[in-house]
C-alpha cells in the first residue's frame, strides 16, 4: 500500500516538476526479478527512475555511506532498500536479495557504489553478482540531468532529467568466473546512452 502510494507521488513529481525525457522503456521486462543498473550522479537518482518504472524496486545501498539528507534519503528508503557491506558481502545481505528476488521484485543496484558527480566511475561488481548468482536479466540505465534537479526545483525551476533504459543483459551461472568482464559490458551500455558530457 505504502509503496504503491509513492510510485503515484513519484510519477507525479516527475511530470510536474521536472521535465523528464525517456528512452527505451520498451527495453524493461514486463515482470521481475531483474536488475537495473543505473549510473550514480545525484542522491536523488532513486526518485526519477522509481517514477518512470512505476514498479516497487529494492534499493541496495551502502550502510557505510555518508549521511544524507531526509529529503533525499526518504524515496529509497520508503520503497525499500537493502544496507549492504561494500567490502564484503555478509550472507544475511545475499538472503535479503534472495527473499525479493523470489518475490519477483525489481532490484536497483548502481554499479558505481556511493561515487556521485558527472562523469562515470569506477564501477563494482556487485550488479553481475547478483544477476549471475540467480541467472536474472540486467537492465543497464543511464541517468543524466539529476545533478542541478533540486536547486533548480527549489528556485521554482522546472529540471531537465534524462533517463535511457538498454537493452537487457543476460546473465548465466558460468558468468561467475567473468564478474569484470559482465561489469564492464554493463558500464559499456551505459556509457553510450549518456550525453557525451556525462561519459
Amino acid at each position: 500500500m505504502i509503496r504503491t502510494l509513492l510510485n503515484s507521488v513519484s510519477v507525479v513529481v516527475c511530470f510536474l516538476l521536472v521535465k523528464m525525457t525517456v528512452k527505451g522503456k520498451q527495453n524493461l521486462p514486463k515482470k521481475g526479478p531483474y536488475i537495473l543498473a543505473p549510473n550514480h550522479i545525484d542522491d536523488i537518482d532513486p526518485f526519477p527512475l522509481a517514477g518512470i518504472v512505476n514498479k516497487p524496486i529494492t534499493f541496495l545501498m551502502a550502510r557505510d555511506q555518508a549521511p544524507i539528507k531526509w529529503y533525499k534519503y526518504w524515496a529509497p528508503w520508503s520503497y525499500g532498500a537493502l544496507l549492504i557491506d561494500r567490502k564484503k558481502i555478509q550472507p544475511s545481505t545475499i538472503k535479503a536479495v534472495h527473499k525479493q528476488i523470489q518475490k519477483k521484485e525489481i532490484i536497483c543496484i548502481f554499479p558505481e557504489g556511493t561515487a556521485i558527480g558527472a562523469g562515470l566511475k569506477k564501477a563494482k561488481n556487485g550488479a553481475s553478482f547478483f544477476a549471475v548468482r540467480h541467472e536474472i536479466p540486467i537492465v543497464p540505465v543511464a541517468i543524466s540531468g539529476t545533478e542541478k534537479a533540486f536547486s533548480k526545483i527549489k528556485r521554482f525551476q522546472r529540471p531537465s532529467i534524462a533517463l535511457s533504459f538498454g537493452e537487457p543483459i543476460l546473465a548465466k551461472k558460468e558468468d561467475m568466473k567473468k564478474l569484470n568482464e559482465l561489469t564492464g559490458k554493463i558500464m559499456e551500455a551505459i556509457r553510450v546512452m549518456l550525453p557525451k558530457q556525462y561519459r
